[in-house]
């Protein structure tokens, strides 16, 4: 595995308005196209596809939160300098499909939108099967991004498996305790039955007037139950 230094900043683009420097571990190279995994700032594991332009910087990346209902897509320039919680419009054609108009939000060297599970089915389709996609901004003087896709059916798949297997780890049971505990002392050493064991003290008979309650009994440390167990 190997970490890709453009995805520490996509982590930090990944989670808009959070001081977002979750670790993102890039395990898989197809074309133009990086597939990761990783973890927010609150935890939440995710797995995410990128690409990335050496010329000036920007990036563009998916990420696809365990256990959410939304898939994130982030564009990236380091140029940018967005006022926080700014609206903008983000427009994607995917080849020459029917482009998709969404609203986003901008903040500082990022802007992020979401497409439902639904959605971002037919997106993949489209994803897979061109040679290229265009990203605009009308809002803005930004140039259109033209983005090659090549590798972007590698990239998907790995996508699609390391979603599949993290859902299934996050699903899985914890393990059973150990059936047959072991003890830290011998059988000799154990209080024999019918027998109070010496550091036992006694416990009172004598009844309690009304309204006085009762004493509380003191029991001594035992040695085969420590105060701070460790695991």
């Amino acid at each position: 595995m190997r970490v890709h230094p453009l995805f520490a900043a996509a982590a930090v683009v990944g989670c808009l308005g959070m001081p977002a420097r979750a670790d993102v571990t890039v395990y898989y190279h197809s074309g133009n196209w990086d597939a990761f995994d990783g973890q927010d700032d609150h935890g939440q594991p995710f797995c995410g596809i990128g690409s990335h332009n050496p010329a000036d910087g920007r990036t563009f990346s998916v990420r696809f939160p365990i256990g959410g209902n939304g898939v994130t897509f982030i564009a990236s320039k380091p140029s940018w300098n967005i006022p926080g919680h700014t609206d903008i419009q983000v427009v994607m054609q995917v080849g020459l499909e029917q482009p998709w108009t969404e609203q986003a939000a901008g903040s500082s060297q990022s802007v992020q939108w979401t497409l439902d599970r639904g959605s971002y089915q037919n997106f993949d389709a489209q994803f897979r099967r061109a040679a290229s996609m265009t990203l605009t901004f009308p809002s803005g003087n930004e140039p259109p991004w033209v983005i090659s896709l090549s590798g972007s059916t590698g990239a998907s798949n790995a996508m699609g498996r390391c979603v599949t297997d993290m859902t299934q780890r996050a699903a899985a049971p914890a393990p059973a305790a150990p059936q047959n505990a072991t003890q830290p002392f011998g059988a000799a050493a154990a209080p024999q039955p019918g027998a109070p064991a010496a550091s036992q003290p006694t416990q009172s008979t004598q009844p309690v007037p009304p309204g006085v309650p009762p004493a509380q009994s003191s029991q001594p440390a035992q040695p085969n139950a420590p105060a701070n167990p460790q695991r």
